[in-house]
């Protein structure tokens, strides 16, 4: 699921792109969207990529407590972000690690693993409720 999250990164920088140099406007202002285009993507990007080289597993406790697995073999506290999307068979989580920075994971229910989906889109009412 991870590589479908960066190729759809990759897209939408292709395609924005695409878009910015067709838009009927001044050279000038094309290349300057371009940049700024180019720019903030990439940041993205960087951030996608690095928080999936740092974090390898997820856990989610029933009160809506989340902690995330690092390369260093710890757990660290995070909350579930806004924004944040469980449906019957894929869920987007947008995850703020206690360290800073940002975490997007994008979750694929397996068949053999319903009870635990349906567990996680209980949870899921319950802290966006409360939100």
């Amino acid at each position: 699921m991870r590589q479908i999250v960066l190729a759809a990164a990759w897209a939408a920088m292709a395609l924005g792109l695409i878009t910015i140099i067709s838009l009927p406007i001044d050279g000038l202002l094309r290349a300057a969207g371009s940049s700024i285009w180019l720019t903030a993507m990439g940041a993205e990007l960087i951030v996608i990529s690095s928080a999936h080289k740092r974090f390898g597993c997820i856990r989610l406790h029933s009160d809506g407590q989340v902690e995330l697995h690092d390369n260093d073999g710890h757990w660290q506290a995070a909350t579930i972000g806004n924004g944040s999307i469980v449906l019957p068979k894929l869920a987007w989580l947008r995850i703020k690690p206690a360290s800073g920075g940002r975490y997007h994971e994008l979750l694929r229910r397996n068949s053999l693993q319903s009870e635990q989906w349906r567990r996680l889109q209980v949870i899921w009412r319950h802290l966006g409720a409360a939100s």
